[in-house]
């Protein structure tokens, strides 16, 4: 019987990897980058000028004089009862996607708002882009970091690089970043959550007066069934 020796220690050779520095320091970078451009990319066909709804009719606004409708805002439930839940949570989802452009416009305006009041946030997250835009350059056409005739890529490293970046950007987001994003998220959640409880959903049925398409033939509002629908519409009359 033939056996066979066993390799040796020595003749051993670890694997090495194949990414290159350059790579592994932009991977994060190109994660988020992606994951960014796929949400954008999800919303651009709902979100549109054809399915942006005109003021009087997001506001409950009729007549010639642009009076404000009695019936145009109300409580999903007179009573609160075991259908309350259920009818609340009809006309929320029915309002958020028969309005879903409007309140992306509500949101932006906040966030334009709020970010004209913080020009020192204006300013940190123009310095930190500016930074990592610079950073990734260098790296992707491997322009070496030369300054009074000295290499400083011995030094500063694009794992240092991409490091030092990483946490200065976290440290703006805290420092300067962090009151204004909740400051948006906070006044624009209470707006839209507030227009769509309230408004009253029989709107859907008569925006064939300002020329837009209703929830029916609607494409971004396909996932309203008809007895959510119908539920809806009907309210909750005693």
């Amino acid at each position: 019987m033939t056996s066979t020796a066993p390799i040796g220690t020595d003749d051993y050779v670890p694997p090495t990897s194949s990414a290159s520095p350059v790579h592994s320091s932009l991977t994060n970078f190109e994660k988020f980058r992606a994951l960014l451009v796929s949400l954008l990319s999800r919303w651009q066909e709902r979100i549109t000028l054809d399915t942006l709804r005109p003021l009087p009719l997001f506001l409950g606004i009729t007549g010639p004089a642009f009076c404000l409708s009695p019936e145009a805002f109300n409580p999903p439930s007179r009573h609160f009862d075991k259908t309350a839940p259920e009818k609340l949570w009809a006309r929320l989802r029915l309002n958020l996607t028969f309005f879903l452009t409007n309140y992306t416009v509500v949101l932006f305006g906040t966030a334009l708002v709020v970010a004209l009041m913080h020009p020192g946030m204006i300013l940190y997250v123009g310095v930190i882009s500016a930074m990592w835009w610079f950073h990734t350059f260098t790296l992707k056409n491997d322009i070496p970091l030369v300054a009074f005739g000295r290499d400083l890529g011995d030094f500063l490293t694009p794992e240092r690089r991409s490091a030092f970046l990483s946490l200065l950007s976290a440290f703006v987001g805290v420092s300067k970043c962090l009151v204004p994003v909740l400051s948006v998220l906070g006044i624009s959640s209470l707006i839209i959550i507030t227009h769509a409880v309230l408004r009253d959903p029989k709107h859907i049925e008569s925006s064939q007066e300002y020329g837009f398409r209703g929830s029916a033939d609607s494409d971004s509002d396909e996932d309203i069934t008809d007895d959510e629908m119908v539920r809806v519409r009907r309210g909750d009359v005693v």
